[in-house]
């Protein structure tokens, strides 16, 4: 199997994980704490469904406009990123289990259509990450750990909710 293919069937893996941990969880429970202070259990449940979104984006800036995109890391304020995306996160009342799926189906889409639009000399493209931006990215990242992102980004953030 080549990386592509690789790549394709983890993020299938990952939006089934998905699928499978949004119905798991009544939406009840949505205004529960979680491991994460900040953030309910529907603040995190949304948040994923941003990871392919945004990774599907960054993938896009180290491909065509890198130097922009490496700009942008070193200049732009990490604090300001961070409260940007709690603040983007916390959907309160308005997150319903359709909703979410309908979020995550949108972003696992994007970034399965970036995989294929990306060709296989590109996966090594890279920037460097600064660790208070993403601690889970920090250093030299590379569009192929971008796509791998999208699974630890998700493994992270639903071990954070309580069970």
């Amino acid at each position: 199997m080549n990386i592509k293919q690789t790549l394709a069937q983890e993020l299938q893996e990952t939006h089934g994980k998905f699928l499978a941990l949004l119905d798991s969880i009544p939406e009840a429970d949505y205004s529960l704490p979680t491991d994460n202070p900040a953030w309910t259990v529907g603040d995190i449940l949304y948040h994923i469904t941003l990871g392919p979104k945004a990774l599907s984006f960054e993938i896009w800036m180290i491909v065509h406009a890198r130097w922009a995109f490496q700009f942008g890391l070193n200049y732009f304020p990490s604090k300001l990123f961070n409260r940007i995306n709690a603040r983007f996160a916390r959907r309160g009342k308005r997150i319903n289990r359709q909703m979410l799926a309908r979020a995550y189906e949108a972003g696992h889409a994007g970034i399965r259509s970036r995989l294929r639009r990306t060709r296989e000399e590109q996966m090594q493209l890279s920037v460097a990450y600064p660790a208070e931006l993403e601690e889970m990215l920090a250093g030299e990242c590379s569009v192929e750990r971008l796509f791998h992102h999208v699974k630890n980004h998700f493994e992270a953030h639903a071990g954070q909710l309580r069970r």
